[in-house]
């Protein structure tokens, strides 16, 4: 889509705007199914060409553990007919490695700088208690030695076995011997997906709690299950399991019988170009946490994802978890016709207690969600901090139904919520999905009405979004709350947005004889319409009558919504199109809103530090958070409390700021603070 270029008008501007819900699956799908597919490629705002990741060719795995033997695998040198037991008498394929039967104790090192064909599994060796040996994959040599599992299902399959760890590798596996010709494993319950490393606890062995696993430095690249596609599943593929097949990075997953997964350390792991996801881990257990099928303690740090046709990353019921240092960039890529073209950096679902800091999402693409990183159904304590967000087609902030203590605080959103179904420089979206949302905060869950969110925190982040930074693009600029919230704190946060907003934006709908809506006008539904139809996109929900919401029903949203800075006003505290004191457009209800410039270093820039301010009074005239009267937890945020003592760039906090980031701030490079707390993994 190069060289369209349109005069660029910001239709709405930060409003609590409804007027498209969240749009559900099962209303999207026929029209979705006979959508036209459009081939280009979208490119970001503003010109902005997104960095490519780097790795490297190098060992760096440092081990003082003993193991029981060590197999030595060669491609080029190496005999089937050796015993493998060094490096001189090393075996040739990993077929002949699969007939030595891997155990705890053992170590296989592949000879870098060498391709190895075929797959390494690690199937049923839990015993009755914990083992206390290891197994350890890794590479041996000059240089990482590559496994291409193209035909097989997974480069290294673990499944219901502990103590792996896997280092100091690279992996591909693009298609196979023919699109209907596919290598499966027949006690496999998916069958049409191929994963770089596979972590899979089910109901093939008693002893199928798997733990303690560690992924360090290794690449993975180019997977995908199909050699080709005649056609893109971009614009149209609501549904993610669409028959067609599936190429993973890392996937960990519990299923429905698995007895879960425990302690992962992922660490400097890069996934390029793959069909699907980069990284994902997924349990079967209860939503709460309470049940043992889950997954438990992942750290993930110094990792990349990068063009995945899915998500980045995403997280089902995965517990007490940490993601830090890493980047997604160009998640949702359909640059392949084989790519699904659609995907947000990072979301999550059913989460407990995962923090998410010190991250770079950007250059999410397509047609529903494909925020930075978003918060779907379900989650409680799940924080979002210090990271950097940019140019992400859906949006900055998605907080969903049914979700608890959760919150977004110190991130720097940068031109995100540029897609606008009706721009016709869009028009790669086709014709079925959502506009941007610079803010979502709704109750849109799977149940028949929204319910929720509970108990969120949305306070001192950075969101920039000009005119300059979304062209050649027409940006909605949506910002979507609905009434269904109980307990909002929306406090000292920088929206320097460039244009004024409308007063086009309630939507209240009715259904299954209840108030159904994403309105958050202080009114809600209370009968659908005479005649009112069903229409497309909208669940089935009918256009409503509306009445005023009532004392009982205005405390239960508990709104706190105060002491923001917006680009609306000029430095008297007037706003700049009516001339009205202290006067924001009808919608915004901000209790305190402020004025002023916080002069920024460089407002049409794309990194964190052109968003240091300059104007110390302005930035200095934060308020503290206090905890929401509906909150029962004993912080607020399970992480540390509400009170936070560094800003962005962790530099000391004096009293209570506005924004991200403290005036005149001290730039620290998040890639020399990567260095200063990155060391070599040993064990």
């Amino acid at each position: 889509m190069k060289n369209r270029f349109l005069q660029l008008s910001l239709l709405l501007y930060l409003l609590p705007l409804g007027l498209f819900a969240q749009v559900q699956l099962e209303s999207a799908l026929k029209e979705a199914a006979n959508a036209p597919i459009i081939e280009d490629v979208p490119e970001a705002p503003n010109g902005f060409v997104f960095e490519k990741p780097t790795t490297n060719n190098k060992i760096k795995y440092k081990s003082s553990l003993k193991f029981n033997r060590t197999i030595y695998v060669d491609a080029k040198n190496g005999k089937d007919k050796n015993d493998g037991l060094s490096a001189k008498e090393a075996i040739k394929s990993l077929k002949k490695l699969g007939e030595m039967k891997l155990t705890f104790g053992d170590q296989v090192l592949l000879k870098g700088n060498q391709t190895h064909f075929g797959t390494i599994e690690l199937i049923n060796l839990n015993k009755g208690t914990k083992a206390q040996k290891k197994i350890h994959i890794g590479s041996y040599g000059k240089g990482k030695a590559t496994i291409d599992f193209k035909g097989y299902p997974t480069g290294v399959m673990i499944q219901n076995t502990s103590n792996v760890i896997v280092t100091d590798l690279k992996m591909t596996g693009n298609g196979g011997p023919s699109n209907d010709k596919l290598m499966k494993r027949p006690q496999d319950k998916f069958k049409d997906q191929r994963y770089g490393i596979r972590i899979q606890s089910d109901e093939t062995h008693k002893h199928s709690l798997m733990e303690d696993f560690v992924i360090y430095n290794v690449d993975i690249y180019d997977v995908f299950l199909l050699n080709s596609a005649e056609t893109s599943r971009a614009c149209r593929q609501w549904n993610m399991n669409d028959g067609a097949g599936w190429g993973w990075g890392v996937f960990g997953q519990v299923l429905k019988k698995g007895k879960g997964i425990n302690n992962v350390t992922v660490k400097h792991v890069t996934v390029e170009n793959v069909s699907q996801m980069g990284i994902r881990f997924k349990g079967s257990g209860k939503i709460d946490g309470s049940a043992p099928r889950n997954v438990n303690n992942v750290h993930i740090e110094y990792c990349t994802v990068y063009q995945s046709g899915g998500p980045g990353m995403q997280f089902n019921r995965c517990n007490n978890s940490h993601l830090k240092y890493s980047r997604i960039t160009e998640s949702g890529n359909r640059n392949d016709k084989r790519k699904w073209g659609r995907g947000s950096g990072m979301w999550t679902w059913g989460l407990q207690n995962f923090l998410f800091e010190y991250n770079v999402f950007e250059g999410a693409q397509g047609i529903a969600d494909c925020c930075g990183a978003h918060i779907d159904f379900n989650c409680k304590n799940v924080v979002l901090q210090n990271n950097l967000s940019r140019y992400n087609a859906g949006g900055f902030i998605e907080i969903l139904g049914l979700n608890y203590n959760c919150s977004y605080r110190y991130n720097i959103s940068v031109n995100d919520g540029w897609r606008n179904m009706k721009d016709p420089a869009q028009a790669f979206w086709g014709k079925v999905g959502t506009p941007g949302c610079i803010v979502t905060v709704n109750g849109h869950n799977h149940k028949k009405q929204y319910e929720g969110p509970y108990q969120t925190y949305i306070y001192n982040n950075t969101i920039i979004n000009t005119k300059a930074g979304n062209a050649p693009y027409k940006n909605p600029n949506v910002f979507n709350i609905s009434t269904s919230n109980e307990g909002l704190v929306m406090m000292n946060n920088i929206f320097w947005i460039d244009d004024k907003t409308t007063t086009s934006w309630s939507m209240h709908r009715w259904k299954d004889g209840a108030d159904y809506d994403a309105a958050f006008d202080f009114k809600i539904s209370k009968a659908p319409k005479p005649n009112a139809k069903p229409e497309k996109g909208f669940d089935g929900s009918v256009a409503a009558n509306i009445r005023p919401m009532n004392a009982e029903e205005l405390a239960k949203v508990e709104l706190n919504m105060r002491n923001n800075i917006y680009q609306l006003y000029n430095e008297k505290g007037k706003d700049k199109y009516t001339k009205v004191e202290n006067a924001l457009p009808k919608g915004y209800w901000d209790e305190k809103a402020l004025g002023g410039n916080p002069d920024f270093v460089n407002e049409k820039g794309s990194d964190a530090a052109d968003f240091v301010p300059k104007n110390t009074a302005l930035i200095s005239a934060g308020e503290k958070i206090e905890k929401l009267k509906s909150d029962k937890t004993e912080k607020g945020i399970y992480f540390g409390g509400l009170e936070v003592k560094t800003d962005f760039f962790g530099n000391p906090i004096k009293g209570n700021i506005i924004g991200a980031v403290v005036p005149n701030a001290k730039i620290r490079d998040w890639s020399k603070v990567m260095k200063e707390n990155d060391k070599p993994l040993e064990n």
